[in-house]
């Protein structure tokens, strides 16, 4: 859904659980970090652990949390199933 979105390139929805975050950045090559709202990673810890790896351009920016009725992700992919369906009939 992400991707879909017409300023967004590419999406890469986290990372393998054996490779630490920092190390598939070259690889990627983000200009953004986006966290989720509800995600416990401290942005500035972040961001000093770009600075050191050389990889300050990187932008760490937080996603605001969405309306109450659509705040996480299977809230909103359950809305889309919800009209899909209702479209099927």
């Amino acid at each position: 859904m992400v991707e879909g979105l017409k300023p967004v390139d590419e999406a890469v929805i986290g990372n393998p659980p054996d490779v630490p975050i920092f190390d598939i950045l070259p690889a990627v090559k983000p200009d953004i970090i986006a966290l989720g709202y509800d995600q416990e990673h401290a942005e500035e810890r972040i961001r000093a652990s770009l600075e050191q790896r050389g990889l300050g351009h990187i932008k760490v920016v937080r996603v605001e949390g969405l309306s109450d009725d659509l705040d996480g992700t299977r809230k909103i992919i359950a809305r889309i199933l919800e009209l899909s369906s209702s479209k099927n009939q």
